[in-house]
């Protein structure tokens, strides 16, 4: 039995980062080598590398009834490396090992990687050893992560503060030191409350992270929203300020789980993500348990925080033979879905 060919995908990145939106990004470039090793001669037809980007939703329209489900899906792109090709049926390559380099430049407004419940957007390289007829073909696979970093100076990167009253009894302020956050990172929530009635007690203050999903299909009329609470942390013991005695602070420290849990905000034309972040403070005044709530839209990124304020990286021209032309697909501003459509 002859030996298997070893057949490996090496990329100088194994992830492809935007800065930007998709109007703003200058795109990048993914490089890499095809790498081949053989043992012994074999005969080959073709040596080739396929690029490849798939976005797919779907979901039930009639949850647990399968016939009534809706699947759409839509090639991004498709590019061919061939790097060797026979002029007959096949062609003898001898034993030794092969690097075959490639290059190829990725538009800026090509949606970033997502992996949901009901959609995916995903970005795979494929290398493929095609043999003669009746011989077994070889292949491996490897996919491609495409992140997107906004732009630093969005106002998402502030500090916020929200401060109100309740009826002239109740005074409450919310500050948080930034709008973005990464996977595992914790979002620190300073929590001010002032007592300006005598019959005003604190019951509880909860802080919870919702994360809402919105699936459409655009022309026909299909989408979907899910949501989902995915981290909340609260507090129910007291301790009024020494200085005050009818004031009370504190801090909620609210672990953002890792991807998987929790997933990146998006805003693609198909799939959209975004979270908010919501905290309820529980009082009872005459015999009666009241609420206010404040809401804040947050981002999670697909990065760290610190790596979200470094220095952009700097756009790598390629040889235009090997750019992708940018795709037509006419995604919604960045303002737009995330100030207006889902609520």
């Amino acid at each position: 039995m002859s030996p298997t060919p070893v057949l490996e995908i090496r990329l100088n990145n194994e992830s492809i980062i935007f800065n930007g939106t998709n109007t703003e990004s200058a795109g990048a470039v993914l490089q890499g080598i095809l790498y081949l090793n053989l043992s012994e001669s074999i005969k080959l037809r073709s040596v080739e590398l396929r690029f490849e980007g798939k976005m797919r939703v779907c979901w039930d329209e009639v949850p647990g009834l399968k016939h009534h489900s809706r699947l759409e899906t839509r090639n991004l792109l498709s590019h061919t490396w061939k790097f060797f090709e026979s002029t007959k049926k096949s062609a003898i390559l001898e034993a030794g090992e092969y690097e075959y380099p490639f290059e190829i430049g990725i538009p800026g407004n090509l949606p970033e990687t997502v992996c949901t419940e009901y959609g995916q957007i995903r970005y795979k390289l494929k290398g493929v050893l095609t043999r003669p007829t009746f011989c077994t073909n070889y292949q491996v696979e490897k996919e491609l992560s495409i992140q997107r970093f906004l732009s630093p100076n969005l106002n998402f990167h502030e500090p916020v503060t929200i401060a109100e009253t309740w009826n002239d009894k109740l005074a409450y302020e919310v500050y948080i030191s930034s709008k973005t956050f990464g996977p595992n990172e914790n979002i620190n929530i300073l929590l001010h409350v002032l007592q300006l009635s005598s019959d005003i007690q604190l019951k509880k203050v909860s802080c919870l992270l919702k994360e809402y999903t919105y699936y459409r299909v655009p022309g026909k009329n299909r989408n979907k929203l899910q949501t989902r609470w995915v981290a909340r942390d609260s507090i129910t013991s007291f301790r009024p300020d020494e200085d005050e005695r009818h004031s009370w602070e504190g801090v909620i420290s609210m672990g953002i789980p890792s991807f998987g849990e929790v997933h990146s905000d998006c805003r693609t034309e198909w799939i959209q993500v975004r979270h908010k972040l919501k905290c309820k403070i529980e009082f009872r005044v005459n015999d009666s348990t009241k609420a206010v709530y404040v809401s804040v839209p947050i981002m999670i990124s697909s990065g760290s925080s610190q790596q979200l304020l470094t220095t952009l990286p700097r756009y790598e021209e390629s040889s235009p033979d090997r750019v992708l032309s940018p795709i037509n697909l006419d995604p919604p501003t960045y303002d737009t879905l995330f100030l207006s459509g889902i609520q």
